[in-house]
């Protein structure tokens, strides 16, 4: 019984730490697409500006 808790035990403790792990990502889309949405709005302002 004991051992049985035991390997539960480990189990949970490795699942827990398969959260934390951080996950590889082979290409950061999501900085580029925060880069061109502060790009296109950038420019808008820019473009606002200089119609004024």
């Amino acid at each position: 019984m004991e051992q049985h808790a035991l390997k539960r035990l480990e189990k949970v403790e490795e699942n827990q730490r398969k959260a934390y792990e951080k996950k590889k990502d082979g290409f950061p889309w999501k900085q580029i697409i925060m880069g061109l949405l502060f790009g296109v709005i950038l420019l808008l302002m820019l473009i606002q500006m200089i119609v004024k």
